[in-house]
């Protein structure tokens, strides 16, 4: 893999779904309703201490890492913060919508798994393209 940084589609995606992201786990910190993902759990397990708050930590270092890629560019950041976001996001909707939960939390949670996928296939795309 090069040090070629991304063209801004591919930064500018994913820069986006972080900030998206980051919009929704944040407040949740105050109030675990205020995420989607998090609106249906009540009682200890919507605690800070609890489930609630080992999916916020996640959330927010997938974030994180998907805000470095993308200020970065260079193809492993990318390829690495794309796919946090979207392993992430897809496996919570998929794990939503088994359950019977499927709702915002889910649909947000598809959306933003399958963006991130497009933003894997353009940067592997890319990277590809410049190697050969």
């Amino acid at each position: 893999m090069t040090q070629r940084k991304h063209g801004l589609i591919v930064r500018g995606l994913l820069g986006l779904l972080s900030v998206v992201m980051l919009l929704f786990t944040l407040p949740a910190y105050m109030d675990t309703a205020n995420n989607p993902g998090l609106a249906n759990l009540t009682g200890e397990v919507a605690s800070l201490g609890s489930v609630a708050g080992a999916f916020l930590a996640r959330q927010l270092g997938l974030v994180l890492i998907a805000l470095y890629g993308a200020v970065k560019g260079t193809t492993q950041p990318v390829l690495i913060g794309a796919f946090g976001i979207a392993f992430l996001n897809l496996h919570d909707a998929v794990f939503l919508t088994v359950f019977g939960n499927f709702g915002p939390g889910a649909i947000a949670g598809l959306i933003l798994g399958v963006l991130s996928v497009v933003v894997i296939v353009l940067a592997w795309r890319e990277s590809a393209r410049t190697n050969s």
